[in-house]
């Protein structure tokens, strides 16, 4: 019974991981999911339909990050950086909803333990995104410095 309290553990702080992960790819998954779902209602077959979501989501994470990179203007960037994270915050209150539904009665405790979820994996993927450093932390130099000479 013991190593299944233990295994459960992991699995949870794994689930955890990957919820914070993967926050960043929700506005690709969307729009992927939604391409899929529209081509198929259309009357596109499976097949066409599971690679046209596929080829709609890669686009749509490509084109945002070669955005990102070549925009010179704050503005387009945090427009940019918005658009990923709006996604990201909705899909963290949903999971965390659905977890914390599971021990917590409906009402004002689980909106607003949700709302805290939802800001706080929204928070990590603004970080992923900006590439934002805490002030303080320093930078490991990226090849070994040489030993000087004497």
């Amino acid at each position: 019974m013991t190593i299944f309290l233990v295994l459960g553990l992991f699995a949870g702080l794994y689930m955890l991981w990957l919820l914070f992960s993967l926050a960043v790819y929700a506005l690709p998954l969307y729009a992927g999911i939604g391409l899929a779902f529209w081509m198929h209602g259309a009357g596109f077959g499976y097949a066409p339909s599971i690679l046209g979501g596929f080829v709609a989501g890669f686009a749509t994470l490509f084109a945002g990050q070669l955005l990102f990179v070549l925009s010179g203007s704050p503005l387009l960037r945090l427009a940019l950086v918005l658009l990923f994270v709006l996604p990201a915050g909705i899909a963290g209150y949903q999971a965390v909803h659905g977890v914390f539904g599971l021990a917590i009665d409906p009402g004002a405790t689980l909106t607003i333990l949700s709302g805290l979820g939802a800001t706080l994996i929204a928070g990590t993927t603004w970080t992923r995104l900006t590439g934002f450093e805490p002030a303080g932390q320093v930078q490991q130099p990226m090849a070994p410095s040489l030993p000087a000479a004497e």
